[in-house]
């Protein structure tokens, strides 16, 4: 037989480096192109990802603005309410179209009439418009007075309309007709988009589309474009996990980019700077190498490496937003982003090593297969172990000598444990294969709960039974005794003749081992009663069981010598367990509790109270209480 090692080594030594050799001879001539036609690629579909998104949003703007701009319920009339006909019509608006941020009415007397989400903002961005909590929509109305003042009323509405708040603003300061959406769309007369800017009310990076009143009144309707969610948009478009995508105009304005939250905070808190990020100045990183490469160099297209060292590919493309407007998308891939995807540039290099390792498939496939099945076979064995489950009736073999060796090694552990749990108790076995039980000489001290119990009569009953039968008599006796114990979580220390001796809190703890050990008496005693009537019908002599139930301190551990212990527990409570067993025959009873016993489960069994006696070796008098069921 070969050897586990031997045979890994060589079967898989021999595949890898035929294999190995191949690939690796193809993937060097090939890493470099397969890299630079995956990363272009993948910038043609963020380009046109990113593109087509800024353009149908504002595509799908301007469309709407439109389409109110002629409606009668805006353009008929320049006196407006916090009720008009127009709000409605702005409230379902926003609801078609989520990247909308807000829709507003500027009109040539001064009113102006704004519709806005609240849901969508951010925390400091409803402060500022000193919205509550449960407002899921805004309006603003400027009323110009007779004395041409532009005092303003803010309304919050909640998603029903309800009205939840409003606030009066005298000298609000806000005049609609001078805002560059409302002069650039009447000079021009026509549908106007903006240069990015800062909203009056927000501080809030958007574009406008507008477009003038088509109606018998004069003035502009309007709908931005928030640009900190469309940049989170483009970014999560960029090419690979590190690259970056940048869109701005031709003023230089920042339409999209990677940090364009932290470029805002800085640009709206240092007075040097404009309000709105510029391109011009990033001065730093991979963007700033790109733009100065552009324009010193007149490419739109190329690689650039960090200061790491790290290559990157670039690609500059201008675009047009409308007429006379026109910004540019500056895209970015790192090359060992798509390393990874040139597995179809490198499909002829991999067949051609498919071809040259086929002949080692077949057989490294059998050959692993068949020792995985064994090794899985001996790994479920070892798993038996630790559950004490019965063993396979044979070991798992194997042409491999260390596994064949390792199966009937396993299988001969599982053997002896399984046929070792049938002599001392599982929790027992359990905690010495785990390591929680010590299997040096010695014990702690710590509570525990005891059973006591004996056959009545059980001298006599032997001497008149044949020995062989009074065996089969026995043994089911303690079956039945021990299934009850062992239902209720007790270790079965030991059977002494006819007499059992069981304890709880050891030597895992148990919260309730009184109550447990008050139960398993009461279940066994049930089951004694049930397997009498089985040895009455078969003419056996009934086994009257007596029970003794203790609580209290005891020396839990390992007594006996170094070749040969028992897991044990010693002291006055096993001694008083025992006594109280015995005097189940002084009072007529079945099953005798200790008042420690009493005490500490009263509420949840019925007891009868007899005096206290003094029991055998005892010192001290002991009340005794009959236990005679669970509580009603």
């Amino acid at each position: 037989m070969f050897t586990f090692r031997t045979s890994i080594t060589l079967a898989v030594a021999t595949f890898v480096v035929a294999l190995a050799g191949l690939l690796i001879a193809i993937q060097v001539r090939s890493l470099r192109l397969a890299t630079h036609e995956a990363a272009s690629a993948y910038m043609d579909a963020a380009s046109a990802k990113a593109l087509g998104r800024l353009h149908s949003e504002l595509s799908s703007i301007s469309s709407i603005v439109n389409v109110l701009a002629s409606s009668s319920s805006v353009a008929d009339s320049d006196d407006r309410s916090e009720t008009g006909r127009a709000i409605p019509l702005f409230k379902a608006a926003l609801h078609e179209m989520p990247q909308m941020d807000s829709i507003y009415v500027g009109f040539a007397n001064g009113a102006w009439l704004q519709v806005r989400r609240t849901s969508d903002l951010t925390e400091d961005q409803r402060a500022k418009l000193r919205a509550p909590a449960n407002a899921d929509i805004v309006i603003n109305l400027v009323r110009p007075t007779a004395a041409g003042e532009l005092p303003m009323r803010r309304v919050f509405q909640d998603r029903q309309g309800s009205e939840v708040d409003e606030i009066d603003f005298w000298k609000y300061g806000y005049d609609a007709r001078t805002r560059p959406w409302y002069t650039q769309t009447m000079k021009i007369g026509r549908t106007f988009v903006t240069e990015p800017y800062l909203s009056f009310n927000l501080g809030a990076p958007v574009m406008t589309v507008a477009a003038p009143l088509q109606g018998k009144v004069t003035g502009v309707l309007a709908a931005d474009l928030k640009l900190d969610s469309f940049s989170a948009f483009v970014q999560a478009q960029r090419p690979g996990p590190n690259g970056t995508a940048t869109i701005f105009d031709q003023a230089g304005s920042l339409i999209a980019h990677p940090d364009f939250v932290e470029l805002l905070e800085n640009a709206m808190i240092d007075p040097a700077r404009s309000q709105l990020p510029n391109i011009g100045e990033i001065k730093d990183g991979l963007i700033a190498s790109v733009l100065r490469m552009s324009r010193n160099l007149g490419v739109d297209e190329g690689s650039v490496e960090d200061n790491r060292g790290h290559g990157y590919l670039f690609r500059l493309t201008s675009f047009t937003l409308s007429d006379g407007y026109r910004a540019s998308i500056l895209l970015v891939a790192a090359q060992d982003d798509f390393v990874q995807n040139v597995r179809k540039v490198q499909f002829t290099g991999l067949i051609l090593a498919m071809v040259v390792g086929a002949a080692f498939i077949p057989m490294v496939w059998i050959f692993g297969n068949r020792m995985a099945r064994s090794l899985n076979a001996i790994a479920a064995q070892a798993g038996k172990l630790q559950n004490l489950a019965q063993p396979d009736p044979v070991p798992v073999t194997s042409y491999i000598a260390e596994i064949h060796d390792l199966g009937s090694t396993v299988n001969l552990a599982q053997r002896a444990i399984w046929s070792f749990a049938h002599f001392v108790p599982k929790e027992i076995v359990r905690g010495v294969l785990d390591n929680s039980i010590s299997t040096r000489l010695g014990g702690i001290k710590q509570e525990i709960t005891l059973i006591f119990t004996d056959v009545q009569g059980f001298t006599t009953i032997a001497e008149s039974v044949d020995p062989d039968l009074l065996m089969q008599q026995t043994s089911r006796y303690f079956s039945a005794l021990s299934q009850a114990f062992l239902a209720e979580g007790g270790t079965i220390d030991k059977f002494i003749g006819d007499a059992v001796m069981v304890f709880w809190n050891a030597p895992a703890p148990q919260a309730d081992h009184v109550a447990r050990a008050c139960r398993a008496a009461l279940a066994a005693r049930a089951a004694g009663e049930r397997l009498n009537a089985e040895f009455a019908a078969e003419g056996w002599k009934p086994f009257i069981t007596r029970f003794g139930i203790h609580v209290g301190e005891a020396v839990v551990g390992n007594v006996g010598s170094t070749e040969r212990m028992n897991y044990t527990a010693l002291g006055n409570t096993v001694n008083l367990a025992a006594r109280l067993e015995g005097l189940n025959k002084q009072v007529g009873t079945t099953i005798l509790v200790s008042e420690a016993v009493y005490s500490r489960v009263r509420d949840q069994f019925k007891f009868r109270a007899f005096d206290a006696v003094m029991a055998k070796g005892m010192s001290i008098e002991t009340r005794i209480y009959g236990l005679d069921g669970g509580a009603a």
